[in-house]
């Protein structure tokens, strides 16, 4: 099999999808032992409601859909926002939560308090970057603006591939919308228009071998758009059917790896100093499989998800792992009340519990393979001699 593309180009080296960026983290997972204070996480994720008006083939939330269709409320949002400026893990750690990654679960946007919910977080120094569809963007133009990044899940380059993984005719509406508050961002030099390569516009792209052969075409819009980046990654099995015998594993032929390769190769041509094409690998194997190499789960201490409650009697689910939506195995809090709960629930011997519960080959691709793997040959064995910079 030939070798993949590199990720990235090597003057994109520094770029907001390299997870060598976690090694900035290691002063804080230190302090992450059994029977101390656990830090409070530097990110956290917000799915302000559990509905969505696509449907994505591959869609890994589609049993927290099925089963939890709430939104979490106006009053709830903000009293998250408020909180999580002020959580404090651990005595050494003076700041609070440093950014929110708000997605789903759902369509985030459908929840009509999220540009609120924005603004009263970035009013409180918190850096938020927003996963959406895209099909909303219209209604929210000035919060978008003030995020860092948005990351815009097309997945495709043409309306007919489009509707036949989304099951919706809106691909010229998102494209619109994409322009729109690019332009928007760039005349009012707002802060999604900063000059980092990890800000501005991310055109989401989901390897399918039904949209492999579209990679130049979508890379080519999103760049004409006004995007910064363009970011690919296989897509990969939920959760809810790693370990299910009667589902259709998701797998890349020999054939679709090779289109993917010279796709990418394609898209680089596209490249200059406002524009780049990321064609993430370094968590999949040679087939872009999962490839989750590490022995021990410690991200559910490094990051956390708050859900909608899955009744009325409480405001928010506390969950561990972005990748295991709905997975009671992995909620450390549900039906809470307040978000003083959170402070109780967080580090405490239920939370570690989980973390020794976790069984790795249980787990689908998982997005925080770098975090694992960095506190296990960083922090518990020190192989890098890291304080020998």
């Amino acid at each position: 099999m030939a070798e993949f593309q590199k990720e990235w180009a090597a003057q994109k080296k520094w770029n907001p999808f390299n997870s060598d960026k976690l090694l900035a983290q290691v002063y804080r997972w230190r302090k992450i032992s059994e029977g101390s204070p656990i830090p409070q996480p530097g990110l956290v994720t917000v799915d302000p409601i559990n509905v969505c008006n696509h449907k994505c083939v591959w869609c890994n939330a589609g049993y927290i859909l099925e089963k939890n269709s709430r939104a979490i409320s106006r009053e709830t949002l903000f009293e998250l926002a408020d909180f999580f400026v002020e959580w404090k893990g651990h005595p050494e750690w003076e700041k609070g939560v440093e950014a929110i990654c708000i997605a789903g679960g759902g369509e985030p946007l459908l929840n009509k308090s999220v540009g609120d919910f924005i603004d009263r977080c970035v009013d409180n120094g918190i850096e938020v970057g927003v996963v959406t569809h895209g099909g909303l963007i219209d209604r929210y133009l000035e919060p978008l603006s003030k995020c860092t990044w948005v990351g815009v899940s097309i997945d495709s380059g043409t309306g007919e591939t489009f509707k036949k993984l989304k099951q919706r005719d809106s691909f010229d509406k998102i494209i619109e919308n994409v322009k729109l508050l690019t332009e928007y961002s760039k005349k009012n030099n707002t802060t999604l228009a900063g000059p980092g390569q990890g800000y501005g516009v991310s055109y989401k792209y989901l390897l399918h071998s039904e949209n492999a052969h579209e990679i130049y075409t979508a890379a080519k819009i999103a760049k004409e758009a006004g995007c910064k980046n363009f970011h690919l990654r296989p897509v990969g099995d939920p959760w809810f059917k790693v370990n299910s015998e009667n589902e259709h594993k998701i797998e890349f032929s020999p054939d679709i790896i090779e289109v993917f390769n010279k796709q990418v190769d394609k898209a680089r041509e596209l490249e200059d100093d406002d524009f780049g094409v990321f064609g993430i690998t370094h968590k999949f194997d040679d087939k872009l499989d999962k490839s989750n190499k590490f022995r021990q789960c410690f991200s559910v201490f490094m990051t956390a998800v708050f859900m909608p409650s899955e009744d009325a009697s409480g405001k928010f689910d506390l969950g561990l792992c972005c990748d295991r939506r709905g997975d009671d195995r992995l909620t450390l809090g549900k039906s809470l009340e307040s978000t003083s709960q959170v402070d109780d629930l967080w580090g405490s011997e239920k939370h570690w519990d989980i973390h020794k519960q976790i069984r790795v080959n249980e787990c689908p691709r998982c997005t925080y393979q770098p975090h694992n793997q960095i506190f296990e040959h960083v922090v518990l064995s020190d192989n890098m001699t890291y304080r020998f910079i």
